[in-house]
Order: structure tokens, then sequence, then C-alpha cells
């Protein structure tokens, strides 16, 4: 009796390790889906202002180049933008593939540790009527002796 509540103590310490790590997971899952929103925010800003001075219009042709070059800087800084956006998703991406696999340990323990219960639970009803069987034969038995 003693060895199974061993191994079912050692069960649920691994099922608290894995849910500790399933909640980690979930945190990191969550930082990295904030963080995509505030880049697809970053960059949906620095193109709408891309977008708004590549249709102002310039009064000379000094202004005119100076406009270029600053559409040129903005357009770089839309592409890292960009860029930031596409890695953040990345990163969402595996931070959700990690908590899908955590959680599915998660619950594999959980399983494991649910059917170890119902087996005692069947060994327990099929002590009980083993015992309730001798209890049954031996009356029956005394009944009889008693009778002969």
């Amino acid at each position: 009796m003693s060895r199974r509540n061993d191994k079912d103590r050692g069960m649920r310490a691994v099922a608290r390790v894995r849910e500790v790590r399933e909640r980690d997971s979930r945190v990191g899952l969550l930082q990295a889906l904030t963080n995509v929103r505030t880049r697809e925010e970053q960059y949906a800003e620095l193109q709408t202002a891309l977008d708004q001075a590549a249709v102002r219009d310039a009064d000379t042709l000094d202004a005119f180049v100076v406009s270029r070059h600053l559409l040129a800087a903005m357009a770089v800084t839309v592409r890292e933008a960009e860029q930031r956006l596409d890695a953040s998703r990345t990163v969402a991406v595996e931070a959700h593939h990690r908590w899908q696999a955590d959680k599915a340990r998660v619950r594999a323990i959980e399983h494991l540790l649910e059917e170890r219960a119902l087996r005692r639970a069947e060994e327990a009803d099929r002590a009980e009527v083993r015992e309730t069987d001798d209890i049954v034969g031996r009356l029956h038995a005394r009944n009889h002796g008693v009778a002969s």
C-alpha cells in the first residue's frame, strides 16, 4: 500500500510541475500575442504615415527632394516594422505550440492518475466482494456444521 502511495505521490508531484510549466507557457503565449498586437498597431501607424506622406505635394524642387528622402527613410522604417511583426508572429506561433504541448502533458498525467484511481477502486471492490464471499462462506459452513 505504501508503495502505491509513493508512486501516486510522485505522479502528483510530476503533475504539479507540469501544471506550472503549462501555466508559464500560457503566460508566455499571452505575452507573445500582446507583442503581436502592439507590433501590428505600430506597423499600421507607420504604414498610414507613409501613405499620407506619399500624397503630399511639394512646392519646390528642394521640397520634393527632401520629401523623397523622407519617404525612402519612412519606407525603410515600415519594412523594419513589418519584419518585427513577422518575427513576433513566429514567436507567438512557437509559444502556442509550446503551450499546446505542455497542456497535452498535463492532461496525460491527469489521465494516468485517474486510471490509477479507477484501478484501485476496482481492486477495492473486488477485495470487498472476496471478503463478503468469505464471510458468507464461513456463515454457511457454520450453519451447515451446526445442522449436521
